[in-house]
């Protein structure tokens, strides 16, 4: 004779982290339930920085992280493979932490997945695209170049560095990662995939809304359809074998030999070249932007998304083309808390989506926004309009939310901004005192 029914555990209270990491992202999703007969639940939404800010080391963060959940986060995803989104999750000082994380869901986009072929357009089979080929070529291609280029480097020899710099796989990070999907669950996620969160995490929803595979929203792939002229000139460099690591005789990626006639060549390219370089830098940061995990999370009543660096391209799909968009415009409607796409950059938080918030429906409903960034990363130049965090897009949502930044809202010696809400009823999402 069996017993009663096992009641699920009914969820109480949503909390949000986000550490202060400089210009990276590291969010810490819990989850706690009534009575605390069950223990509270993590997800941690990223963990990595391009630049700290001063006084600050992901290995005392990855500590904060461990003591909050109690041994580790049950959920990790990876947004996309940025280091300034992955660098702390291996190889930057935080390995006798995070090496004992065991993790019981990963969750990366369909363009992480090992097992897919360079054609795929994605996570079921091969296409005829290229994608992750080209983000492969795209990625040895910026590792040459930030070795080519002196440290000392200035202006726009500077800017190509930096960019090129941001696309290096930080290779401990994707092993500690592969590792942890082995030995839990590894899912890589393209729009509208089912994901059974709530089996890790009870009472917690989630919807995949981005990225979409090539075969669903062609644009997506756009930046690699035009690599064809962009890599005209990485074509014209490697003839030297100064950049082309499979020549016979040449030197790898991880070899000084690299360094030396790669770093006598770049020094001597004319400012057309140079900008030539940087529309490759560029078009790989954003093709990597575009394959950002969009997730909007349901716990009880409130609704949480975060969108890692999607830009527009990743976003449109949901928004213009999905069969099931008015669904998804829909529950987007509803939004309690939002993760600012890409540090707050003018191309990841799309009019339409903002324009949703804004309606006479909608446009009283308490939001947040939460911000991780670092001002001067990106300062832009003179008129260009693309400083990051661009201003104008600041001013706008503190017009409509509350904006929390982790660079105007942290005071020194504080490692977070903290929100919190009941998981039912209207209540919304305050912040907690540290």
């Amino acid at each position: 004779m069996s017993g009663p029914a096992t009641q699920p555990p009914v969820l109480a209270t949503v909390r949000v982290r986000m550490y202060q990491v400089g210009f990276g992202d590291c969010f810490l999703l819990s989850f706690e339930y009534a009575g605390q007969a069950e223990p509270a639940r993590h997800i941690l939404i990223d963990f990595g920085t391009r630049q700290l800010a001063a006084g600050l080391n992901l290995a005392d963060v990855a500590g904060e992280i461990d003591a909050r959940t109690g041994g580790g986060p049950d959920v990790v995803v990876l947004s996309h493979r940025h280091q300034d989104h992955m660098s702390g999750f291996g190889g930057s000082g935080t390995d006798a932490v995070v090496g004992r994380w065991k993790p019981r869901l990963v969750v990366r986009s369909w363009t992480e997945d090992p097992a897919a072929p360079a054609d795929a357009t994605g996570p079921a089979g091969p296409g005829g695209t290229g994608l992750r080929a080209g983000l492969d070529q795209g990625r040895a291609f910026a590792n040459a170049l930030s070795q080519a280029i002196a440290t000392s480097a200035r202006g726009l020899r500077a800017d190509v560095r930096e960019l090129a710099l941001a696309q290096l796989a930080n290779q401990a990070a994707i092993d500690r990662l592969d590792a942890w999907s082995r030995t839990g669950q590894g899912v890589y996620v393209s729009y509208g995939q089912p994901l059974a969160l709530d089996a890790v995490v009870p009472g917690v929803q989630v919807r995949v809304i981005g990225p979409p595979t090539v075969a669903q929203h062609k644009a997506v792939a756009k930046e690699r359809a035009t690599n064809r002229e962009y890599w005209q000139l990485y074509q014209g460099l490697a003839a030297t074998g100064a950049f082309d690591p499979a020549a016979a005789g040449a030197p790898t990626a991880t070899d000084e030999r690299l360094v030396g006639p790669a770093r006598w060549l770049v020094e001597r390219l004319q400012t057309p070249q140079l900008r030539s370089l940087l529309r490759i830098v560029t078009a790989l940061d954003h093709a990597m932007n575009n394959t950002s995990v969009i997730l909007l999370i349901q716990a009880g009543d409130r609704r949480l998304l975060f969108c890692g660096d999607a830009q527009v391209e990743n976003w449109e799909y949901a928004l213009s083309f999905a069969p099931d968009r008015q669904a998804v415009l829909e529950l987007l409607r509803g939004v309690d808390l939002y993760k600012v796409g890409h540090h707050g950059s003018r191309n990841a938080t799309p009019r339409t989506l903002f324009n949703l918030w804004n309606e006479a429906a909608t446009r009283d409903r308490a939001m947040v926004a939460l911000m991780s960034t670092k001002k001067g990363v990106f300062p832009g130049s003179p008129g260009s309009n693309t400083e990051v965090p661009r201003e104008t897009l600041v001013t706008a949502l503190g017009q409509r939310m509350k904006p929390l930044s982790s660079t105007m809202d942290l005071q020194p010696g504080v490692s977070h901004v903290e929100v919190a809400a009941p998981a039912f009823g209207d209540a919304e999402f305050t912040e907690v005192s540290n």
